[in-house]
């Protein structure tokens, strides 16, 4: 591995480390600048959504579960492309803070079905409007070209056929 060319400066313990680093070819990664995209906005969501207690991946399983009533715990997990252990715990969380209720199937008692309580609306509306304006302001820094690319592309790694 190339070792870093940046100048280090010596701290004394305590003090803000300030050297400069070398990022070698990282940049050049198409997954670590998705990843660092990624890191961006999801430190700008939890600034903004942090006090109704969202994290990006809940708030993106409830705005599902609202969508499809009844949805299951392994649909869910396959459409977030996750494992069924992944989602327990994010689905865990729904559930004692009163937003989603878990109702066993008849068809396949294994299974869950996955419902928002009508209590839960009001707190997802607000969510999803503040969110909204969240999503506005990470689309303004790109025109609507861009944006309709940059979606485009993204679906391409993601393996999405062109036109879906």
């Amino acid at each position: 591995m190339k070792r870093s060319s940046a100048a280090v400066k010596r701290k004394a313990p305590g003090e803000a480390d300030e050297r400069r680093l070398d990022f070698d070819e990282l940049p050049t990664y198409l997954g670590y600048q998705v990843r660092r995209a990624q890191a961006k906005i999801f430190a700008e969501f939890e600034a903004t959504l942090g006090d109704l207690d969202f994290t990006p991946g809940s708030f993106g399983v409830l705005t599902l579960i609202r969508a499809n009533p009844g949805i299951t715990q392994v649909a869910l997990a396959a459409a977030f492309g996750v494992d069924k252990s992944t989602m327990s715990p994010v689905i865990v969380r729904l559930e004692k803070r009163g937003l989603v209720r878990r109702e066993v199937l008849a068809s396949d008692r294994r299974c869950h079905a996955l419902y928002l309580l009508a209590a839960a609306e009001p707190v997802f509306l607000a969510a999803r409007t503040t969110f909204r304006a969240l999503e506005a302001g990470v689309a303004g820094r790109l025109t609507k070209g861009e944006q309709r690319e940059l979606s485009r592309l993204l679906g391409k790694l993601q393996g999405r056929v062109e036109g879906q």
